[in-house]
């Protein structure tokens, strides 16, 4: 099999997991949550692309999460969250998307719904400082409640990342319904490929123009040097929410994922056959030498 044949499971949507803690760098704590999330994240057909492990320091967390940003779609985070000195993950997220500070008004009456819930009776709405620390969270974060059990916590998301306690008995617990969540939300559109007999550079102007015209769409286009029939290969593939007129051939750049405005699957799947239309009558005559999609070949 060529490599022509795997580009379209090279657009395949990506996790990443930033384990976060001094024990586990030291050796006092094994990482048993890795191991965790690889098993469901393969059971629930989600791609987990990349593992990090750093230490509770600010910067070395906001750096790795700016680099995930650009290698993968989601971001997992495990450890460092919770009302102690060294619990920097949810600063670090932060700083990482460059969103203020702020009290979440979910989180704060979760926090006095489980304070009144504790001994049958309603306690006095002000909040300890730890609590407040823990109310305090990113700008527009959302509190994902993923589980079946009214009494279990909700997953802390902030745009395309979720913030998972590090303790394996929890982070098990969660990452087994936020797998379930991200298979449901990440299915993808159809995606097709069009293999050309012309070279990249002469249909720059047409695949600039279908970038501009259907925003809404993620095109791919490939080169092939050495091969003796084939030099350019074009892929296409649906956005889940609306996007802007870029184009990118590796890595998806939906940071508001999972948005009230996602698309559903028949929505992306008629965004990507209309792009692909007018590629198609676009492109110079006898340049495409087969068009294909997950299906198998649709015509050469």
């Amino acid at each position: 099999t060529s490599s022509i044949d795997f580009l379209a499971s090279d657009t395949q949507r990506s996790v990443g997991l930033l384990v976060i803690g001094d024990e586990i760098l030291k050796g006092l704590t094994m990482d048993t949550n890795t191991n965790a999330a690889a098993g469901v994240l393969r059971q629930n057909n989600v791609l987990l692309k990349r593992v990090v492990t750093v230490s509770d320091d600010q910067e070395d967390i906001v750096k790795e999460i700016e680099r995930m940003q650009d290698e993968v779609d989601i971001v997992i985070t495990s450890g460092g969250v919770g009302p102690t000195h060294d619990d920097v993950t949810i600063k670090s997220v932060a700083a990482a998307l460059g969103c203020k500070m702020v009290l979440n008004e979910q989180m704060v009456d979760l926090l006095k719904e489980k304070m009144d819930n504790k001994d049958g009776e309603e306690k006095a709405n002000d909040l300890t400082e730890a609590q407040i620390k823990m109310a305090t969270l990113p700008l527009n974060s959302k509190l994902r409640y993923l589980s079946e059990d009214k009494n279990d916590w909700p997953i802390l998301q902030c745009q395309n990342l979720f913030i998972l306690p590090g303790v394996p008995k929890f982070f098990s617990e969660k990452i087994e319904s936020l797998a379930v969540y991200l298979s449901s939300q990440l299915e993808r559109s159809i995606t097709f490929r069009i293999v050309l007999s012309i070279d990249e550079p002469s249909i720059v102007n047409i695949l600039n123009a279908a970038v501009e015209n259907h925003p809404n769409v993620i095109f791919g286009s490939y080169p092939f040097v050495d091969h003796p029939d084939v030099k350019t290969v074009l892929t296409l593939e649906g956005r889940m929410v609306p996007g802007t007129k870029s184009r990118n051939s590796t890595v998806f750049l939906e940071r508001t994922i999972f948005a009230e405005t996602s698309f559903s699957k028949d929505q992306m799947d008629v965004h990507v056959q209309d792009a692909l239309d007018d590629l198609i009558k676009d492109l110079p005559e006898r340049s495409i030498l087969r068009v294909d999609n997950d299906d198998g070949l649709l015509f050469s």
